[in-house]
């Protein structure tokens, strides 16, 4: 008979070493085994300090591995037993030394596991489930200590076998970088490399590289690397830590398959912050031999071909970068203070520009000003940004942006999404934009095709989700519009996915629900802006006397003027539908998706519709059909 395995106590968890399992309030705490590795090694040896070193040797067992995994690890243990950054009662830090377990523990005997959990504690098993034959205990114990031993050797073995049976990796995510700099304000400068790092790789076609939007979502995040990858949806995950000093800069990374935890690669880099770029690209194309991904020659050239940067100028930018995707008035103007700060001090910053011409684009459409307002600006920026670096896909996308919101010039907007691409096959911005201009079109196929691979770079993004929704409402696929429009909620409760749910729910009937996801929308941002779409439901209820009313209480504030012509279409007003927009067209208001609303199919027979569309340039075959109900 087996002796009872000691299991020991420390706060609220309970360990289990001989099983290699961690418990806190009786509910098992989920991992990754090199983490529970590392708490079993400073467990054995709480006597007293573990170096650095001998936790490399014990936890990697003769896989090189650099500092910047173990430092992670730590991390990623300390969150996993709920300490404070500034609070360790259970591990610290001895500088200089290494690391060292400090609890209170007290001793117990058992299998480990609450006495109400008959799978971990092994009873179960032997006695079997009614009226089938039992398993004897040693059978069972037997059989997971082979199971363990083998995903043990797997786990541990020596990278000369990691490398002879490689796995296939063909997508991975670049965890954030953690900042080791001991300088919370540094935290954008680690922010800023782990991007950095993404678009370096996200250059090389056959790599699947997730976007930024999704993996900023992990950050400081204890849940596993499988979980994560499983997530994100990737076979591989690129962490490590970055480390400023001055104007030097430390990097240490490693790759991980996340199946199997397995570290396939580790490297630490030490360059002057001029030659980051440098690094950035070697750190790629490093990860891209080691998975043996292929590597055309010319995105190895693209790689190779990068400069010094100035440390003032790259530093702006990243503080540029670092407030542009914020999204909103206040961190939109400053970005475009610090784009303009680093072109001060590096007139030829190309990147720069393209930044400055994204900061200003967006506050047109997120911020206080409207699209002509911005586009000037905007379009400045990043016509400079084309001619200083005609590779950069940043400077494409954003030209393409405009020809395709400002200047409805569809075919000129076609190739240079199409070119952003060739470029950076992994753009999320070239992808979305160009299913965005596929939806305008009517060209649903594409759309969708497009949107489906930002879906895939950027799995939890509510604006990927929102945007896909949208397309197949106008595509007329409903149901389809709901799961994606409902997912998009669910990521992040915002009005724009509450009013495009709304919107599908007015077009297959289901007014009372589309009346009560605007008036959802409006609390969410106390805004009164949803007038004329509940006018327009009304209108499609029967109650026009309500509808107009409604229409005349929002005429004397700043109503949406598409929504307000929507809502006169559902009326029959169409005199006052066509006014409406071709205000908006002649101040080049937002209108390039006018031709695929379902909300406007009552104005296709009118001349008036052909002549709108003609005045926005849209081609022939676009213009001269009518999508079907």
């Amino acid at each position: 008979m087996n002796e009872p395995q000691p299991t020991y106590d420390f706060g609220p968890f309970r360990l289990n070493p001989g099983k290699r399992l961690l418990w806190r309030d009786a509910v098992p705490v989920q991992v990754a085994p090199k983490v529970l590795e590392t708490l079993l090694v400073l467990f054995e040896h709480r006597d007293r300090v573990v170096t650095k070193d001998e936790l490399l040797e014990k936890v990697w067992k003769g896989t090189v591995v650099e500092e910047g995994g173990l430092t992670r690890n730590i991390s990623v243990l300390r969150k996993a037993l709920g300490e404070r950054p500034d609070e360790h009662q259970y591990v610290v830090t001895v500088p200089g030394q290494g690391y060292r377990f400090v609890a209170d523990v007290r001793t117990t005997t058992g299998f480990g596991a609450p006495a109400e959990d008959p799978l971990l504690d092994g009873r179960a098993a032997a006695a079997g489930p009614a009226g089938k034959r039992s398993i004897p205990r040693w059978a069972v114990f037997g059989g997971l200590a082979a199971l363990a031993a083998g995903v043990l050797l797997y786990v541990l073995r020596p990278m000369q076998a990691v490398e002879a049976g490689r796995p296939a990796i063909t997508s991975l995510a670049v965890l954030p970088l953690e900042n080791l700099s001991g300088d919370a304000t540094q935290e954008y400068f680690a922010d800023g490399m782990t991007e950095e790092l993404i678009g370096s790789l996200a250059r090389i076609r056959a790599l699947r590289v997730v976007s930024r939007t999704s993996i900023m979502r992990f950050k400081h995040d204890t849940r596993s690397l499988e979980e994560i990858a499983h997530a994100l949806n990737v076979d591989a995950i690129v962490e490590g830590s970055v480390r400023r000093t001055g104007d030097r800069v430390r990097i240490s990374v490693q790759l991980i398959h996340a199946a199997t935890d397995a570290h396939l690669w580790t490297r630490e880099y030490e360059r002057e912050l001029t030659d980051i770029l440098k690094l950035q690209s070697e750190v790629a194309r490093a990860v891209a031999d080691e998975i043996q991904v292929q590597v055309t020659a010319e995105e190895r050239a693209r790689l190779a071909a990068t400069g010094a940067v100035d440390p003032a100028a790259y530093q702006e930018y990243l503080l540029g970068q670092h407030y542009l995707w914020r999204l909103n008035e206040e961190d939109l103007t400053r970005a475009i203070d610090h784009f303009e700060r680093a072109l001060l001090v590096d007139p030829k910053n190309a990147a720069a520009y393209a930044g400055l011409s994204h900061a200003w684009w967006w506050r047109g459409v997120h911020g206080a000003k409207t699209l002509k307002q911005v586009e000037p600006s905007s379009r400045a920026a990043a016509l400079r940004a084309l001619a200083l670096n005609p590779q950069l896909a940043e400077a494409h996308v954003s030209v393409g942006r405009i020809k395709f919101s400002y200047d409805w010039d569809w075919t000129g907007a076609e190739k240079d999404f199409g070119r952003a691409l060739e470029l950076d096959p992994n753009s999320l911005d070239a992808h979305f934009f160009h299913g965005m201009l596929f939806m305008a079109l009517g060209r649903f196929p594409a759309a969708i095709a497009h949107i489906e691979r930002a879906e895939q770079l950027d799995p939890l993004s509510s604006t990927v989700q929102s945007a896909f929704g949208r397309i197949l409402y106008r595509a007329r696929q409903f149901d389809q519009a709901i799961v994606h429009l409902n997912q998009a909620i669910e990521l992040e409760p915002r009005t724009g996915p509450y009013d495009r749910l709304a919107d599908v729910f007015e077009e297959t009937g289901r007014y009372a629900e589309a009346l009560a996801l605007h008036e959802k929308a409006d609390k969410l941002m106390a805004r009164a802006g949803s007038g004329p779409n509940i006018a327009r439901i009304y209108a499609r209820m029967g109650k026009p006397e309500e509808a107009r009313r409604m229409l005349d209480r929002q005429a004397t504030t700043k109503s949406p003027r598409f929504e307000a012509a929507t809502a006169h279409a559902a009326l029959g007003d169409s005199d006052e539908a066509f006014r409406l927009l071709f205000g908006m067209l002649e101040e080049r208001d937002t209108l390039n998706y006018v031709k695929t609303d379902p909300r406007l199919d009552s104005l296709h027979a009118d001349p008036r519709w052909q002549a709108l569309l003609r005045r926005m340039n849209f081609p022939a075959d676009v213009a001269s059909s009518v999508v079907p109900r």
